[in-house]
């Protein structure tokens, strides 16, 4: 794949324009990414509104409809579904890790065997998360394993 960058005036406009035989996945996921250029999410603690970073997040949790997002040491209340953070941040290294998780890859140290075929990863913050027996496949497959 061929790369060209142009230096344009201050006053035009820029643009990014794809050239390519077909949509294919890997265009797909190049589309995505820069779509979703905005990587800081609002998060609530109480009465005060922060700017939260999506790599300062080590996961987001569903619990009894409100959705949290777990930091080194501090956590927010979201104001997005769980499948919406999903979608937003898979290019970000965030994927599912159960029917009420969705966890940052890069915060994970290791990853050990639980029961019924499920995994237990350690973050870097020493949070113990458990992926579902259905998304096994997936971290294994995000990981390289």
């Amino acid at each position: 794949m061929k790369i060209s960058i142009e230096k344009i005036d201050k006053n035009q406009q820029e643009e990014i324009i794809i050239k390519c035989h077909e949509l294919d996945e890997e265009v797909l996921q190049i589309i995505k990414q820069l779509q979703t250029n905005n990587n800081v999410l609002i998060g609530y603690d109480g009465d005060t509104i922060h700017r939260i970073r999506s790599e300062n997040i080590y996961y987001f949790e569903a619990v009894d409809n409100n959705i949290f997002a777990y930091c080194k040491d501090k956590v927010f209340e979201l104001k997005q579904k769980l499948y919406e953070l999903e979608e937003m941040l898979e290019v970000k290294n965030f994927f599912r890790a159960s029917k009420s998780t969705v966890v940052n890859i890069t915060k994970i140290s290791f990853v050990q065997p639980s029961l019924s075929g499920r995994l237990e990863a350690t973050l870097d913050n020493g949070e113990k998360i458990i992926i579902s027996r259905q998304y096994v496949r997936v971290l294994k497959k995000r990981l390289g394993v």
